[in-house]
């Protein structure tokens, strides 16, 4: 993922949001903030969220993200997302990039390193689709 990434300067890096049910999110020191930073998004919230918090609707709406990440255990919080006229106003949600992780790719509960590995290909897949074109 780095080899194909190393382009891409940090200022052009997807901005990306990973939602939970009650607008909860990862920042920093987590293994999904990791993933995430891995698989070349910039996460919005890592500079101001530490683990794991609460933010505001608000505070969403200013980060803006091009790309939401749900955890594949809230399929409930996509169609919140999709259908709650507050996030329409958000690139990610207006150019229909809010993804359902799949089960095998996630850095929550107690990850297995493979399962982080593939959640980060996963992820820089949909980030980044052009670079990843080759890899299904």
């Amino acid at each position: 993922v780095s080899d194909r990434l190393q382009s891409v300067p940090e200022n052009e890096r997807v901005r990306a949001y990973m939602a939970n049910p009650e607008l909860t999110t990862y920042g920093s020191g987590k293994y999904t903030g990791l993933m995430m930073a891995h698989a070349g998004a910039l996460n919005v919230a890592a500079s101001s969220v530490k683990g794991f918090k609460q933010v505001t609707m608000e505070q969403v709406i200013a980060w803006d993200p091009q790309v939401i990440f749900v955890q594949n255990r809230y399929p409930k919080v996509v169609n919140e997302i999709l259908h709650n006229p507050q996030w329409q106003v958000i690139d990610a949600v207006k150019h229909h990039r809010v993804y359902l992780m799949p089960d095998y790719a996630k850095a929550w509960g107690y990850p297995m390193p493979e399962a982080v590995g593939i959640g980060e290909l996963w992820m820089a897949k949909k980030l980044y689709p052009e670079k990843f074109h080759d890899i299904d």
